[in-house]
């Protein structure tokens, strides 16, 4: 899966000559938790409500004491903006964009091509792509199976849904399972679903689960 797929495009920037007190509105008047910072449409870099909240201590209480305010009117949110973001491209595989973000401890990442600004990927981004290829929203039977270590074995039992009828709406593979075993499961819709089963077990893979959805 490409990171386009799945990137927000309609996002909101903020210029880097904003103030930290234009930005700070902006927060407070939408659900963001993360703004891309641009020259024109070139990416410069990237601030957090928590950018926001150590910058101005005071933003916490009922309202800004008056150095507060005076900071906030003045000061420019690239002098806060983390300037050096991990950035990804359109056509980056997006497990590569979800390694990094585990590994850097990032919740959101922006989406450039060219130094140009494109999207924004985030962590609610990255579980919606998972819920989705995992087939989360589709009616079916979810079969959790352990079969040999060869890409056959996968081979085999796509050929025994389509032998009997079954609708395939997800497959994941972890092929680490164990030693001798990769597990396979695999998400299907059909009226043979005991048949199918049976001829599972006939093939060879050994069957661990079946979760009805």
């Amino acid at each position: 899966m490409l990171t386009s797929l799945w990137m927000q495009k309609d996002i909101t920037s903020i210029d880097k000559e904003a103030t930290i007190a234009e930005v700070k509105e902006i927060f407070d008047q939408n659900s963001f938790r993360h703004l891309p910072v641009v020259d024109g449409k070139t990416l410069v870099g990237i601030v957090n409500r928590n950018d926001i909240n150590k910058a101005l201590p005071s933003a916490l209480d009922s309202s800004l004491t008056a150095e507060g305010r005076i900071i906030a009117a003045q000061v420019k949110i690239s002098a806060i903006m983390s300037t050096t973001p991990f950035t990804a491209t359109p056509m980056d595989p997006l497990e590569k964009v979800a390694i990094a973000m585990r590994r850097f401890k990032i919740n959101a990442v922006p989406v450039v091509e060219d130094a140009q600004l494109m999207g924004i990927i985030t962590v609610t981004d990255i579980f919606h792509a998972f819920t989705e290829t995992l087939g989360a929203k589709e009616v079916g039977t979810r079969i959790e199976m352990q079969i040999n270590k060869n890409s056959e074995a996968v081979y085999t039992i796509i050929e025994i849904c389509n032998e009997f009828e079954m609708d395939l709406s997800a497959i994941t593979l972890y092929k680490n399972y164990s030693e001798k075993h990769q597990l396979l499961t695999i998400k299907v819709a059909g009226d043979n679903i005991d048949d199918m089963i049976d001829e599972l077990w006939s093939s060879g893979a050994r069957v661990n689960q079946i979760i009805k959805e």
